[in-house]
């Protein structure tokens, strides 16, 4: 009987000769199609992050807190996350802008 053990799997379960490890997973064109859309997302959030610099360097912090709404915040932070390398996390909020500065006033 063949020896089993740290680095020697069970015949029965080794792969065999010709067949994938993964047999139902992604095909080639659908990783091709994964990649082409990330960049196309990569080029996007680019130029909308160079767009909303541009814009915001001209505004007082007022305006430039009327000008940013929680989507463009997300987005800023999850460029900065892909950027940074650092894993993804959800977190849904919603709040009203004014209450949210008079909260910081009120300290």
């Amino acid at each position: 009987m063949a020896e089993v053990g740290r680095g020697k799997p069970p015949k029965h379960t080794q792969f065999k000769k010709g067949q994938s490890g993964n047999p139902g997973g992604k095909t080639a064109e659908q990783v091709a199609i994964e990649r082409r859309n990330a960049d196309t997302a990569m080029r996007i959030r680019e130029k909308l992050l160079a767009a909303a610099e541009a814009k915001l360097a001209n505004l007082t912090d007022d305006a430039a807190l009327e000008f940013i709404e929680a989507g463009m915040l997300k987005l800023i932070k999850d460029a900065e996350d892909r950027g940074l390398g650092s894993p993804t996390q959800s977190v849904s909020v919603k709040m009203d802008v004014g209450t949210a500065l008079d909260a910081l006033d009120d300290d």
